[in-house]
């Protein structure tokens, strides 16, 4: 793109603006009095509540997805992006509804992903990372809106379900890591490293919880919240897969316990500090699945169970960073 006028590119700001600024109102012709307009730029904390929006975003949508499948709405809206052919906004029907604001939270989704992009282009110092695991973040919406409009169009086929889900807690760990990577120096997180035994017991607890998680996807697939109540469910004993997978939350949380046992109270205290928080929301998550379980399936503690683990992968992602924090350099 090439400047209009040869005096274009000759035109001086009035006060200081970024070398970005004086490119682009160089090469769009800008007139001298748009000189002095300063493009918005973001502090390194800005961009920090940036990115902590977009991940708290990512979540409600996982929240908000398992409320169309526990409520019976994910065929409330017929057709996509429209609820119904011709329609974009549902009548008055609680499924459409349902169907419809969830939707529109993808939109918020979306907006705030897109915000994290660009952003990470205007924040002050600049830092190649971020942006990185931004469009990471913008690359799995996308995948996610186009494989929710294949959730619908399949009637809700369970191993879709199961994928939709997933695909949400890999976007999560993306999130996760972008608002880890985003905190401002001088952060009051620790930056002291744990020993390398340590670090490995955490990557074991990661792999655990992402292992309790997929079994937990094989159980909802195979029960009555799978998806469509027409549509066939996984070939397996509900019970079967629901005791193998009360078998890797055991193994977590001993694994989890280990840990616990192995930090003593001089280690980097921002570590046990997350220690002691994944522990704990493992043995609440734990104790919703089993009564949950035990009061064949309510709707609301399903749901409970579902933000559960939205919950225990956060922090087991926020408990690996905490084994080993670091941070972007600018430039």
């Amino acid at each position: 793109m090439s400047c209009c006028t040869p005096s274009c590119a000759t035109i001086r700001p009035k006060r200081s603006v970024t070398q970005l600024d004086e490119t682009i109102r160089a090469e769009c012709c800008l007139s001298r009095r748009f000189s002095s307009v300063r493009i918005v730029t973001l502090n390194a904390r800005q961009y920090h509540w940036l990115t902590r929006y977009a991940l708290w975003f990512l979540s409600a949508i996982v929240v908000s997805g398992a409320a169309v499948r526990l409520t019976g709405s994910g065929l409330g809206c017929s057709d996509w992006p429209n609820c119904e052919p011709g329609q974009l906004i549902p009548e008055a029907d609680f499924h459409a509804w349902v169907e419809f604001g969830n939707r529109l939270v993808t939109g918020l989704v979306s907006l705030a992903v897109v915000l994290a992009v660009l952003g990470s282009l205007r924040r002050i110092p600049p830092a190649r990372g971020l942006t990185l695991w931004s469009w990471g973040l913008v690359i799995g919406v996308a995948a996610q809106i186009g494989l929710g409009a294949i959730t619908v169009l399949t009637h809700l086929s369970p191993p879709i379900v199961m994928g939709h889900f997933l695909l949400s807690m890999v976007l999560i760990w993306n999130s996760v890591v972008l608002e880890n990577l985003a905190r401002p120096n001088g952060s009051s997180i620790g930056r002291t490293l744990v020993s390398p035994s340590l670090r490995y017991h955490a990557y074991l607890v990661v792999f655990m919880t992402a292992l309790v998680i997929v079994a937990g996807t094989f159980v909802t697939a195979t029960g009555p919240h799978g998806g469509d109540e027409n549509v066939a469910r996984l070939g397996f004993s509900f019970p079967s897969v629901a005791r193998i997978h009360g078998g890797t939350v055991v193994a977590l949380l001993a694994v989890s316990m280990m840990l616990r046992l192995r930090v003593r109270s001089d280690t980097n205290s921002h570590f046990l500090r997350r220690v002691n928080i994944f522990l704990l929301v493992a043995l609440g998550q734990a104790a919703i699945g089993y009564v949950q379980y035990f009061t064949k399936l309510p709707i609301v503690l399903v749901a409970c169970h579902i933000a559960g683990a939205t919950v225990l992968w956060m922090m087991a992602i926020r408990l690996l960073l905490a084994s080993n924090p670091q941070t972007i350099k600018a430039g």
